[in-house]
C-alpha cells in the first residue's frame, strides 16, 4: 500500500499476502485509531494506532501506540480495544 494522508496523519499500512483490512474505526475523541487485520494464518491481529510527530514532515505518521495483539474474534478485539483504552486512559485531543 503506498503512503496517503488519512485522517490527519501519514498512513502507510503494509499488508502482507493474504492479509486483509476487518475493522478500522478513527476515534476522534482519543486520536487514535483501532485497527484489525486478518492475516493470512486464519488469526487476527489487534492494533491501537497513534499519531507520532517527526520534524521533518508537515504531517504526524499513523503508528502502533503498543504491541499488536493476536485475538480470535471481532468481539475478542472489540474488548481488547476498550481494556486499552481504560488502561491509557487518552484524553480528548488538545484544541477541540
Amino acid at each position: 500500500m503506498a503512503w496517503e494522508e488519512k485522517y490527519g496523519g501519514i498512513w502507510c499500512l503494509a499488508l502482507r499476502d493474504g492479509e486483509r483490512v476487518l475493522s478500522e474505526r478513527f476515534l476522534p475523541e482519543h486520536d487514535l485509531i483501532t485497527l484489525v487485520v486478518n492475516r493470512a494464518d486464519g488469526n487476527l491481529c489487534a492494533s491501537v494506532l497513534s499519531r507520532g510527530h517527526d520534524p521533518q514532515w508537515r504531517l504526524p505518521f499513523w503508528s502502533e501506540a503498543d504491541i499488536p495483539v493476536l485475538v480470535a474474534t471481532l468481539a475478542d478485539a472489540e474488548r481488547y480495544f476498550e481494556a486499552w483504552l481504560g488502561e491509557h486512559r487518552p484524553t480528548s485531543v488538545p484544541g477541540r
